[in-house]
């Protein structure tokens, strides 16, 4: 750990979020229960999530179809507390599954938190810096020593350090203040900040004349872009890898439905429903590539992320230990179901580089 490092202090914080979760273990004659967690929250704490292949699958009762028969329940937790929450109740035991980002995720393994990624979600994501819409703030360094929010601890805030290091620039070069994304959201109504870090959010800013989009990560760089997971828990893995593989598929089903140009405006119809206006939905999305961004495939461009993620969270010291992204990676239950429901030509595996790999 860095001398004076004031990162330092984020660390104690990401396995101690405060839960809504009850521990309630299972007795014999209970049916057993697949537990989901979504590192996200709707408008007003409304169960749904804004992007993912994860929250689509809640929403089209994906697992519950392929769990058909078995007598297997699933319930689905979304977190405001995002992915340090998250983090907590896996090392609870409180969720068998998870969908978050890198950074946490990361955080969580190299604490020695036992999971294993089995599908990746929500590739290739930006990271915005909103400020007040009449701001006169126009680039990065204009903002140096002014009041900036970031959601610490969550896949934004490596994104966040990486875009500032490309401008040369340090989260010491603003007054940072630490907000989730509804007070955050808030402080730039009031002018109470004079910029914030979103994700997708910062469209439904802008949109409402309450903000601009200053700076677009993945416009600079698609390598200060952020990526997405889903994960179960080791333990229940060894236990019951028939489920994992059940789970898996009916993921790649959705991310197959997810793809198909026809269901675009069905896809964002269903994020609206966390809260987010379907027009800022489509802004955020525009350009982008649904096979693209929402491939489940780990590959090599998915490893080589999850490997920089480690290397960057050591050097900033936001974790101690060290993680084997080969041996945290589970590809076979994405690649046994692309294979068993015919879908390999459906998304292309991409190098480290994010250049498509030829067949």
């Amino acid at each position: 750990m860095k001398k004076n490092n004031p990162l330092a202090s984020l660390l104690p914080g990401l396995l101690s979020a405060a839960l809504l979760l009850a521990a309630s273990p299972l007795s014999a004659a209970e049916p057993l229960k697949i537990r989901f967690g979504v590192a996200q929250v709707g408008k007003g704490g409304v169960p749904f999530s804004n992007g993912g292949v994860a929250g689509l699958a809640d929403q089209r009762k994906a697992l519950q179809q392929e769990l058909e028969g078995s007598g297997v329940q699933v319930e689905w937790f979304y977190f405001k507390g995002a992915g340090p929450a998250v983090n907590e109740a896996l090392a609870n035991r409180q969720l068998d599954f998870a969908v978050q980002g890198d950074l946490p995720a990361v955080v969580a393994k190299a604490g020695g938190l036992d999971t294993r990624l089995i599908a990746a979600d929500n590739l290739l994501s930006s990271t915005y810096l909103v400020v007040p819409a009449d701001s006169p703030a126009r680039t990065l360094n204009d903002l140096k020593g002014k009041r900036v929010a970031l959601f610490k601890g969550t896949n934004l805030h490596l994104a966040i350090l990486r875009a500032l290091k490309h401008q040369g620039l340090g989260e010491r070069d603003f007054r940072t203040l630490n907000m989730d994304f509804a007070t955050m959201a808030a402080a730039l109504t009031s002018k109470d900040i004079d910029g914030a870090w979103f994700d997708a959010r910062a469209f439904d800013l802008q949109a409402s004349g309450v903000g601009r989009i200053l700076y677009d990560t993945r416009a600079v760089d698609p390598r200060l872009t952020r990526q997405g997971h889903v994960l179960v828990r080791g333990e229940f893995e060894r236990e019951h890898p028939e489920l994992v593989q059940k789970v898996v598929n009916a993921l790649v089903k959705t991310a197959a439905w997810t793809s198909e140009p026809a269901n675009r405006d069905a896809v964002l119809a269903l994020w609206a429903n966390s809260g987010t206006p379907i027009e800022a939905l489509r802004a955020e999305q525009e350009g982008q590539s649904f096979q693209r961004r929402y491939s489940p495939l780990l590959d090599a461009f998915f490893v080589e992320r999850y490997r920089t993620t480690v290397q960057e969270s050591r050097e900033l010291g936001l974790i101690r230990g060290d993680v084997d992204v080969a041996q945290w990676i589970e590809p076979k239950y994405v690649d046994t179901a692309v294979d068993r429901l015919g879908l390999r030509a459906r998304w292309p595996a991409y190098d480290a580089s994010n250049r498509p790999i030829a067949r």
